[in-house]
């Protein structure tokens, strides 16, 4: 009899242990191995080896208008980009129209790239932006390397999965990616040029 509760009490103890493990992996969080935590997997091939050498901008137009409650502003872009990888890497590029002074984010613009394998490409674009009337023209422009970013389905965008899916996402991590890569798309906002008044 006391044999039979010693074996009966070992069945528990393991049962309880087993599911208290169960439990806590599936409850303590860590970084998701499918995007390192970001939330987010690019779609950009090869982005991550281009950097920005060079940039120099040229006000061509600014356009105050307050009728229409609006600022136009015309730039000439001068980009110098560098592919340190060996393919050709194809994604966009992100101009940023900010507030001089506060550093403020005021107009987004994205443009198409494709930069060949171990080379530095400079390229001249023309980038309309618009802001709202009270906005100072004292601006300046800024470019970023635009991976684009999807949202990441293994951990829905939060960056971080269960301990027991991480075991798993870790060994598909790429065919993981490839998926996500598949079934979303990263579409910028269309680049739209705004039409100055007649005559200008």
């Amino acid at each position: 009899m006391l044999g039979r509760n010693i074996v009966f009490k070992k069945k528990y103890i393991a049962f309880f242990s087993i599911t208290g493990i169960v439990l806590l992996t599936a409850l303590i969080k860590v970084p998701c191995p499918v995007c390192d935590g970001s939330g987010k997997v690019s779609t950009a091939f090869g982005m991550e080896n281009v950097y920005i050498a060079d940039l120099k901008y040229d006000q061509k137009y600014l356009n105050m208008d307050f009728c229409m409650g609006y600022t136009l502003y015309k730039y000439t872009v001068n980009l110098t980009l560098t592919n340190s990888g060996s393919e050709t890497a194809t994604g966009w590029i992100k101009f940023v129209l900010k507030g001089l002074y506060e550093g403020n984010v005021l107009d987004i613009k994205y443009v198409g790239v494709e930069i060949p394998g171990a080379s530095t490409v400079s390229n001249a674009f023309s980038v309309w932006f618009q802001t709202a009337f009270e906005i100072p023209p004292a601006v300046t422009v800024d470019a970023q390397v635009e991976f684009g970013g999807v949202t990441c389905l293994t951990c829905s965008g939060s960056g971080s999965v269960p301990v027991n899916v991480w075991l798993m996402a870790k060994g598909l991590k790429n065919n993981l990616q490839r998926i996500i890569r598949m079934e979303q798309e990263f579409k910028p906002p269309p680049y739209v040029i705004p039409l100055p008044p007649e005559g200008e």
